[in-house]
């Protein structure tokens, strides 16, 4: 067992549609959990398949894109220099 510190993340996910009704989710994760646990754990939630390319982005208060964390290497060329990260191999907590 690694001595990092477990914290509890509480994420509202939510789905906005072209109708006034959104949708969300509540959902808990272990920062010591991968994003790809998230993204798995978002697809059951919502009962959607796993038939889609993800990624997540670390943004700044603005929404503007900076790291990306994919879902698998799409070895595509890095934007801005930042390092596509891959979700089986990045912890909630990076």
């Amino acid at each position: 067992m690694n001595n990092k510190e477990m914290n509890i993340y509480k994420f509202r996910v939510t789905i906005e549609d072209n109708s006034d009704k959104v949708i969300f989710r509540d959902i808990e994760i272990k920062s010591t959990q991968t994003f790809e646990d998230f993204h798995q754990i978002i697809l059951k939630a919502f009962n959607f398949d796993n038939s889609q390319m993800a990624s997540f982005y670390v943004s700044d208060e603005d929404w503007n894109k900076a790291q990306e964390i994919a879902l698998f290497d799409m070895q595509l060329t890095e934007e801005e220099g930042l390092k596509v990260l891959i979700m089986s191999e990045t912890e909630i907590n990076t």
